[in-house]
């Protein structure tokens, strides 16, 4: 969220797309309504796809982080993100994730 503050100053229109409540085991789910509530309460809209396992984020339709990084949250393990600059495969990216249902 932090990261996310200068842009929702400037009122930059911020989305997050997060997988439904009914993928996550009870184990993680009190965090996950947390987490939700937090990036609601912040300006960030969010929209709820469920059995969705892609990692990105897209900036400006044109830069796109890519990778195996779960980007709003942190773990240990060894994972990698790749920066491309192109429209056309943010907008790919993006019609991907209109086709999950």
């Amino acid at each position: 969220m932090r990261n996310l503050e200068p842009a929702l100053a400037k009122k930059v229109k911020v989305i997050v797309v997060t997988r439904s409540v009914e993928d996550f085991q009870n184990k993680d789910l009190t965090a996950w309504k947390e987490a939700t509530k937090h990036i609601e309460t912040s300006g960030i809209h969010l929209v709820y796809k469920p059995n969705i396992h892609q990692k990105f984020a897209i900036i400006d339709q044109k830069i796109v982080w890519y990778g195996s990084i779960n980007l709003l949250s942190y773990g240990s393990a060894e994972e990698s993100m790749m920066r491309i600059e192109s429209n056309k495969i943010a907008y790919e990216l993006m019609g991907s994730l209109e086709k999950i249902a």
